[in-house]
């Protein structure tokens, strides 16, 4: 089996570096003079109110906006939660008719978000958090890297008497048959799936289907389904849908592998085309900003790109997941070779 913890972090780095332009890994953003800085802020309290659009779950988003009100009296955040491509359509019809729509957005598009700047459609942040925001978390030289959520396993602790703590730990003759894992509906599981084959070696897919596991569209529905001890283990839920049924007391444990992690990116995004870009800039200084930053990872639900932010996982070893490889040709030929494996 191959040896991970070592060549992780080296993953990390070529995913990142595969997404991020050289001139942005030279010179990051640059923040606004105080005095502009200042003048954005009264402008921003005239435009009173700044429109979100986010795939990031509502417990997140709510905590986000009811902090950023609270320290920003007189600029609402009106938030509208999208999931998947949904979201950047919407963006891409209102810039085309002029419609008032979002002033910013959270998504994990990677290629939407690398297409709108290559093409100048986005505006850069420009707050005081810009300067500080790590260089090789921006994407393509305009959007940076907010939080990856980590993709991680889960087991019933009632159940399951002897610690899990690698994926490793899930081919144990106990899990066979008990076992939840990801169907192949969607590209962000090609990269999973494609990640534990380049990170685990040749051997652990085969391996893990011959645990027979059981396959869901959703970690939600795994995750309940563990919850009631119908399964004992799931190779793949995330912190968002855990940590919320663990503080209600379900038997369930959540296990980030110390030899690494994929997870789901969430870049930021100020539209060139905002109506109120004052109060955008605003938004976005505070999300990169650590109080933005601790407030998203509160939880554990996150891995922060900036040093020294309480409760977040270690970036160091959360690899930003790419679906954007899969091009529908790219994908057919790996379902062809996941069917092979799996079914």
């Amino acid at each position: 089996m191959m040896q991970t913890g070592k060549l992780l972090g080296l993953g990390t780095l070529s995913v990142v570096a595969a997404i991020s332009s050289q001139a942005a890994l030279a010179q990051g953003f640059k923040s606004a003079t105080p005095a502009d800085w200042a003048r954005v802020v009264v402008e921003a309290r005239k435009e009173g109110r700044v429109a979100l659009y986010s795939a990031a779950v509502p417990a997140v988003l709510n905590r986000l906006k009811e902090d950023f009100e609270k320290h920003n009296p007189g600029i609402i955040v009106e938030v509208t939660r999208i999931v998947g491509t949904q979201l950047v359509s919407k963006m891409d019809q209102e810039r085309g008719t002029g419609a008032d729509g979002a002033d910013v957005a959270i998504t994990p598009e990677t290629t939407w978000v690398t297409d709108r700047i290559k093409q100048s459609q986005l505006k850069l942040p420009a707050g005081p958090a810009a300067s500080p925001w790590p260089a090789r978390y921006i994407v393509g030289g305009g959007s940076p890297l907010l939080a990856i959520e980590p993709m991680v396993i889960a087991y019933n602790t009632k159940l399951v008497k002897t610690p899990v703590n690698s994926y490793e730990d899930l081919l144990r003759p106990e899990f066979k048959g008990k076992l939840a894992t990801p169907d192949l509906i969607a590209t962000i599981f090609m990269a999973w799936y494609d990640w534990l084959d380049q990170t685990r070696g040749p051997k652990f897919l085969p391996a893990l289907a011959a645990q027979s596991p059981k396959f869901y569209p959703s970690a939600v529905q795994s995750t309940q389904l563990l919850v009631a001890g119908e399964l004992l283990g799931s190779t793949l839920t995330v912190p968002t849908i855990v940590v919320p049924l663990i503080a209600q007391g379900a038997p369930i444990k959540m296990v980030v592998p110390s030899t690494g992690v994929i997870g789901t990116p969430y870049f930021g995004v100020i539209a060139g085309w905002s109506k109120r870009p004052n109060a955008a800039q605003m938004f976005m200084d505070y999300v990169m900003s650590p109080a933005g930053q601790a407030t998203w990872a509160v939880n554990g639900e996150i891995a922060s790109p900036l040093p020294n932010i309480p409760n977040s996982l270690p970036i160091a070893t959360t690899a930003p997941a790419d679906p954007s490889k899969f091009t529908p040709e790219v994908a057919k030929e790996y379902k062809a070779k996941w069917d092979k494996i799996f079914k």
